[in-house]
């Protein structure tokens, strides 16, 4: 049996071996799963802002929590060509009609670009729409749990 490694807003954790991520109550904050395609190493980040300020590299933003995940899967000796992604959340959960993007949609936008500038591929996601969603990944089957009150369960 697995055990559960919980990743809170703003957390980025990795695990190699039985393990399983979960993520809860997952609004417009985007969670990011990189995992090593052959082997039992994975980590999860959950972000809750698209982008850095200068010379702030926290993981609560989604462009350095992904450099950061992607330092901390190399130096568990996994090749960047092995990584694979995929990425949960992203929700517009308040219809707020400002013309612009939302938080959520910037969160989805800047995990793509950052992935697609790093050569990874982005296998699965469940993003976007307006309901809140909690994620379960395993790290040995590589398959994402997604629950949502609004969806029901299902397997990404």
């Amino acid at each position: 049996m697995a055990d559960n490694i919980r990743v809170n807003i703003g957390e980025l954790k990795v695990a190699k071996g039985y393990f399983k991520f979960s993520a809860y109550g997952i609004g417009s904050c985007v969670v990011v799963v990189c995992y090593d395609k052959y082997a039992p190493i994975a980590g999860m980040l959950h972000a809750i802002l698209p982008q850095k300020k200068k010379g702030v590299s926290e993981n609560r933003f989604v462009d350095a929590g992904i450099e950061n995940l992607i330092k901390e899967l190399i130096n568990l000796d996994v090749s960047i060509n092995n990584i694979e992604a995929k990425i949960f959340g992203g929700a517009t959960m308040f219809d707020i009609k400002s013309g612009s993007e939302s938080i959520g949609e910037k969160n989805i936008k800047m995990a793509k670009e950052i992935l697609s500038k790093k050569g990874i591929k982005i296998s699965g996601e469940d993003t976007g729409s307006n309901y809140g969603r909690t994620i379960e990944f395993d790290v040995v089957t590589k398959k994402a749990i997604v629950k949502s009150y609004a969806k029901g369960e299902k397997i990404i």
